[in-house]
């Protein structure tokens, strides 16, 4: 195999590494700060 053979194949493989893990990232919900930071917004009961 040649340069230009590993280098397409690191980018092709770094594309699906980041592919993977934005799937499995939990989603933040939208309209918060996650209630840690300090900001005085209470948490919503569940």
């Amino acid at each position: 195999m040649d340069t230009q053979t590993y280098i397409a194949a690191g980018i092709v493989t770094l594309t699906v590494v980041i592919f993977l893990v934005r799937i499995a990232k939990p989603r933040k919900k939208s309209g918060g700060c996650g209630h840690d930071c300090g900001c005085g917004k209470k948490p919503h009961s569940h």
